[in-house]
């Protein structure tokens, strides 16, 4: 399963890292032009074809919203423990993300003038959650807070229902809880482009965020420009720097927590400081993936990108960890606070043994989407800006544009730009 290797920046296991990617077949961005192409054109008829297709339901028999009395009865469905759950998991998120809420200015550069900076929420977001075979309620929640947060006045969500056209009560209820009920049973690109483009039933919203399989992130990918879009994201994963003190049952535990996603492009990477201690970490792995059952669901991942490089340093660790820019970083160390300066390339950062990734995926109330496969280097997780949109207001007086005309003539002139100049010109 999991490969032990001494680390070199061209041993062949870490190229491998470095070189992996999510990958999505040709035929797919095939499928996905035809799919957009026939809903932008056909609308509701194109939309409801394909949702019978490849989906297996009829929108014209179970509809394609859900209803008062499906909410109704998915508060009725889900234990008081999950309802307890969700509102702690809720509350820590508003908590976090009410911080990041970006503050305008105003500023008097003299003569008169006033340069403003405004933010204000997208109108309209559409959220997809897979919801058919594993109903992802904290990637729901993670994607609405924000929203809810900026203050977004319509939000949409867009899950795949079951064959018998209900979607998960957990689903539902975390939906309902937060007071979003404009919730889709339409998915996949076909549901995206009916967002993206807007058709009889549907309509056009401004932004997609959101997970999905390969066709949800083509689709995301070929409608990008046509609307606003999170990211196209990647496989999920995880690298842990350790020191000689790091228990490795607990790093074990968290490696096999981004390998269980079990397409086989997830990476699970640990940086330890001896042989000895990769072979107790590996150790572990076996023991903990017999006696949990999760071999099989593991092992894809394992075989591919699941790798225990033993280091000379912590110092080589995080140089290394730099340059693969991973979505998650778990630091097992005594003295963490020297090395979270020089770990600049990283999705999240989890200090301390008890720090363990799933905190972040489900509860501690910091964000759990974010960049993956080496996005690290240039993008952001989500965050309450991702549905906001910044602008300026310019409040120009006569007497600081008769200042300054020569300048802003000059400037036009010389890109060659007549006009501008003109118009500049005539207020003299």
């Amino acid at each position: 399963m999991i490969t032990i290797s001494k680390f070199d920046v061209q041993n062949p296991r870490y190229r491998n890292l470095l070189n992996r990617k999510g990958s999505i077949p040709a035929e797919v961005e095939t499928t996905v032009r035809e799919v957009l192409k026939s809903v932008r054109e056909k609308g509701d008829e194109a939309l409801k074809y394909y949702m019978k297709k490849f989906d297996g339901v009829d929108p014209d028999k179970i509809g394609f919203f859900v209803s008062d009395r499906e909410f109704d009865d998915a508060r009725e469905k889900v234990s008081p423990e999950f309802k307890e759950a969700v509102k702690r998991a809720c509350d820590n998120l508003f908590a976090f993300h009410r911080r990041q809420f970006p503050a305008g200015f105003s500023e008097e550069n003299g003569d008169g003038v006033i340069l403003e900076r405004r933010y204000t929420p997208i109108n309209s977001v559409a959220v997809t959650v897979p919801g058919n075979m594993a109903p992802l309620v904290s990637t729901l929640y993670m994607n609405l807070v924000p929203a809810i947060v900026a203050g977004v006045p319509n939000l949409y969500i867009l899950t795949k229902p079951r064959i018998d056209g209900t979607i998960d009560e957990h689903l539902l209820y975390v939906a309902d809880y937060l007071k979003v009920r404009n919730f889709l049973k339409i998915s996949g690109s076909q549901g995206l482009a009916a967002v993206a483009y807007g058709t009889e039933g549907i309509r056009k919203v401004d932004a997609i965020v959101g997970p999905g399989n390969n066709y949800t992130q083509m689709a995301k990918k070929l409608l990008f420009g046509e609307v606003k879009i999170d990211s196209v994201a990647g496989p999920s994963e995880i690298a842990v720097i350790a020191d000689e003190n790091a228990n490795p049952a607990f790093i074990a535990a968290d490696l096999m927590s981004q390998a269980e996603h079990g397409t086989g492009f997830e990476a699970s990477t640990a940086f330890c400081l001896s042989e000895d201690q990769a072979q107790q970490i590996r150790k572990e792995i076996n023991t903990l993936c017999k006696e949990n059952n999760l071999i099989d669901t593991t092992k894809r991942s394992f075989d591919k990108y699941g790798d225990i490089f033993v280091v000379d340093s912590v110092e080589e660790a995080v140089q290394a960890v730099n340059e693969i820019a991973p979505e998650h970083v778990e630091l097992f160390l005594e003295d963490y606070e020297a090395v979270l300066d020089r770990l600049t390339n990283a999705g999240a950062v989890f200090v301390g043994e008890y720090s363990t990734e799933p905190v972040g995926d489900y509860f501690c109330g910091t964000n759990h989407i974010l960049p993956t496969c080496g996005t690290a280097r240039f993008s952001s997780g989500m965050s309450v800006g991702e549905f906001m949109r910044g602008y300026s207001v310019i409040h120009y007086t006569e007497a600081a544009l008769k200042k300054n005309a020569d300048h802003i003539v000059r400037l036009a002139e010389a890109e060659g730009m007549k006009a501008h100049a003109l118009a500049v010109k005539v207020r003299e």
